[in-house]
């Protein structure tokens, strides 16, 4: 069926199939090529990565893509899992034929460590914005938990959607999770949140993600991750806050630290520019050095 598509990106998507589904893709700028990925949430998109991706177009070829089930991608009925996202990573990769920057989101940033790890040649560098996989949305989803997923599959998953992602239920998503500053959540932020949650299907992937389906555990790939890795906190983030840094930096002498203050967990949105001048600082100057951790943590 025919749908309008969704303005998250202020360029129209192209599309590659991945399996037989749509996988939008957006694209802009020249330059050194870098890959976002958006988080995973009710309502995610690369809308999201909004800051980034217009940004960073001075200087780079910047690519963003909207995982499937999510944005203008497809969305079907499937049970979906962290391989598949790991794999369409893969597949983005591949498309853009040189070595790439990825910069991903929480969740996605335990993807994006696992697509780094497996094709390695493909990706030079890595900026993690608050990211999982650590002990945190790593654990397999057990018995119970795909029990509950298959409940949710149908009309009592689709209700429960629909009121987490209702105007008012997006909202509080919004300013006590994503958000630091209630004043960042504008109308158009609101709307590209609660409009990518409207189109049909939009609850499947989200479901496997509430039942923990979508974990990925990234605990024995990380100490052998070859590429320089970035962390980016926000230092008010609450789902994941910045002691879960601690973890990361442990595991690898090749990951840094730089917390950016009066930001919570979508901290490359809620401070763009800030988030932007630490990509390209990162790039310029340590994408083919060891880096040295930054800032300590408290545990």
């Amino acid at each position: 069926m025919n749908q309008t598509t969704l303005n998250l990106l202020p360029v129209a998507p192209t599309y590659f199939e991945w399996r037989g589904h749509r996988i939008a893709h957006y694209h802009t700028g020249e330059g050194e090529p870098v890959l976002l990925i958006h988080s995973i949430n009710a309502a995610a998109s690369a809308f999201e990565m909004r800051g980034p991706f217009t940004g960073l177009g001075d200087g780079f070829a910047v690519h963003a893509i909207d995982l499937l089930g999510y944005g203008n991608s497809d969305r079907p009925t499937r049970t979906y899992q962290a391989e598949d996202y790991i794999d369409q990573i893969g597949v983005a990769l591949e498309r853009i034929g040189q070595p790439v920057t990825l910069i991903a989101s929480s969740l996605s940033s335990a993807y994006a460590i696992t697509a780094a790890a497996r094709w390695p040649d493909r990706v030079k560098a890595l900026v993690l914005a608050c990211p999982t996989g650590m002990g945190q949305l790593s654990d397999p989803a057990g018995p119970i938990a795909r029990r509950i997923h298959q409940s949710l599959r149908g009309s009592a998953g689709r209700a429960i959607f629909d009121r987490l992602t209702s105007r008012k239920g997006t909202a509080y998503f919004l300013r006590s999770q994503a958000y630091h500053d209630p004043a960042t959540v504008t109308s158009a932020t609101h709307d590209g949140f609660y409009l990518t949650s409207r189109r049909p299907g939009a609850h499947y992937a989200p479901i496997c993600f509430l039942t923990g389906l979508l974990n990925c555990d990234v605990r024995a790939i990380l100490p052998t991750l070859r590429q320089p890795t970035l962390l980016i906190w926000g230092r008010q983030a609450t789902t994941t806050p910045v002691k879960r840094a601690d973890a990361f930096l442990a595991a690898n002498p090749r990951v840094r630290l730089e917390v950016i203050d009066q930001a919570s967990m979508l901290v490359q949105d809620e401070k763009p520019a800030e988030f932007n001048a630490l990509v390209r600082t990162f790039l310029a100057s340590t994408v083919h050095a060891m880096p040295s951790h930054g800032e300590p943590v408290l545990s």
